[in-house]
């Protein structure tokens, strides 16, 4: 059975370049992208849900 772990994260929501390497540094944790929230900031940035396969303790 696999098991996941999740993180919640703020990324920059405006500005498509920055949204793009924000993604890509994240997915290099291998993190994977579930949900991105339409919840834009004054500074741009939306709240950004990813998974991943939690590690064997």
């Amino acid at each position: 059975m696999k098991l996941w772990e999740y993180d919640s994260r703020r990324i920059h929501g405006v500005h498509l370049a920055q949204q793009m390497i924000d993604l890509e540094r994240i997915g290099n944790e291998g993190w994977e992208l579930v949900l991105m929230k339409n919840d834009i900031d004054e500074d741009g940035a939306v709240t950004a849900i990813f998974k991943r396969e939690k590690e064997s303790e």
